[in-house]
């Protein structure tokens, strides 16, 4: 269930944590992929990262520094 919850709270452009880091999400695997995943662009270095969907939390807007 919790996959279903993240499909629908993470959109393209969202800040996300994943690995204790803040990513950026650059984009999402299509629904008829399985497993789903996710391209991330690390906030601070700009690498990209692939990670599963259910391993990525959206960042709370009070978890922000800005």
């Amino acid at each position: 269930m919790a996959a279903l919850r993240v499909m629908t709270d993470i959109r393209v452009g969202d800040d996300v944590t994943f690995d204790g880091r803040v990513y950026r999400v650059r984009g999402i695997s299509p629904m008829s992929a399985s497993p789903r995943r996710v391209l991330l662009e690390d906030v601070e270095t700009g690498e990209d990262v692939e990670a599963p969907l259910d391993d990525i939390d959206p960042l709370d807007s009070g978890d922000s520094a800005a």
